[in-house]
């Protein structure tokens, strides 16, 4: 039963599993992509290591301020995924994930970890497969970005900063794979030049309230995509996610700001 009150969590209140050393993750069968380490499995791998060693369960505390752990949050980013689930070292961690959508923030412990992206609902014939190593005390996103036949997995920190309450904080990240380098503009004032794909921007403090937003391509100038109201509020970060497929989606180039786990998030 897992151990829940005012005082702390532990492993067993978390959806993500626990972490494996970089030696491990390199021994992982390729059967392990959609099940979790057994008794079984964990002894063909590591002879002579009893699991678990002497309890029915292994759990971990988190107590704030002690116990050093992370948070991530996984976002379809593929114009051509469709919807995905996403197992980590074998676990489901997300179910029938839409193209322009988030997971929550989930608390991760540092170290490796083996992400594998199937078409929802499949568990053969992954559309990536990734391994990722956590630091503690960060937070991230884990994005599935790419075109058919090339898709993939970008982590992007999502750095923790102080925040002005009289400020808001804006950064973009592109991840549309057909877009042209771009210029963003806010309220007509060039801020950001020749943004291109897979390209993580600083954080800008801008006012808080109302903004108009235009991307234009970086050599000719002509818009790719104009907002005429972005919302931003003081004291919060935000992110500006450049998806979309220009060519074969009537849609083109959309945006996703989500508000950054650094404005809520606790450790």
């Amino acid at each position: 039963m897992a151990i829940n009150n005012n005082w702390y969590e532990t492993s067993e209140d978390m959806v993500m599993p626990l972490p494996l050393t970089e030696e491990q993750i390199g021994e992982l069968p390729e059967s392990s992509l959609t099940e979790e380490m057994t008794e079984d499995a964990t002894s063909r791998l590591y002879p002579g290591i009893h699991w678990p060693p002497t309890t029915n369960v292994i759990v971990i505390p988190l107590i704030p301020g002690i116990t050093m752990f992370g948070y991530i949050r996984f976002f379809n980013a593929s114009p051509a995924a469709n919807d995905v689930d996403i197992y980590v070292n074998g676990r489901r961690v997300a179910s029938n994930l839409s193209y322009q959508n988030f997971t929550e923030y989930m608390k991760v412990f540092p170290g490796y970890y083996r992400v594998a992206v199937f078409a929802a609902g499949t568990r053969t014939n992954p559309l990536t497969v990734t391994n990722i190593n956590i630091a503690p005390n960060r937070i991230y996103t884990a994005a599935v970005i790419g075109m058919r036949g090339d898709i993939s997995l970008e982590l992007i920190n999502d750095n923790r900063r102080s925040l002005d309450g009289n400020m808001a904080y804006v950064r973009f990240v592109q991840l549309s794979p057909n877009a042209p380098r771009m210029d963003a503009y806010w309220d007509d004032s060039l801020i950001l030049e020749d943004i291109n794909y897979q390209e993580v921007s600083r954080y800008l403090a801008v006012t808080p309230g109302e903004h108009n937003l235009k991307l234009r391509e970086y050599i000719s100038g002509n818009v790719l995509l104009e907002d005429p109201s972005i919302q931003v509020e003081g004291g919060k970060a935000y992110t500006i996610y450049i998806v979309g497929d220009m060519y074969t989606d009537r849609r083109g180039l959309q945006v996703v700001i989500p508000l950054e786990g650094t404005t809520y998030l606790q450790f």
